[in-house]
């Protein structure tokens, strides 16, 4: 698993660091969480992990049809 880091620039005004900060940790995180658990669910994930990548439009198709996202569809289209 890879892990990215996120540079913020200190000299951006706090109006602007604050915004990304929601982003991030408030209406992003919950959604990617979600996406990596039911990537993981998904049958074929074990053949994905060894190709090294899912199939072209996997996200987009859970987005739209799996029923488990609930309130958290909506968050695919911001």
């Amino acid at each position: 698993m890879s892990i990215i880091t996120i540079h913020c620039d200190l000299t951006a005004p706090e109006a602007t660091r604050r915004q990304l900060w929601e982003l991030m940790a408030e209406k992003n995180t919950p959604l990617i969480n979600e996406l990596l658990r039911l990537v993981a669910e998904e049958k074929d994930f074990d053949v994905w992990c060894q190709k090294g990548y899912p199939p072209l439009g996997l996200v987009t198709t859970i987005c739209h049809h799996d029923t488990k996202f609930g309130m958290m569809t909506s968050m695919c289209h911001q």
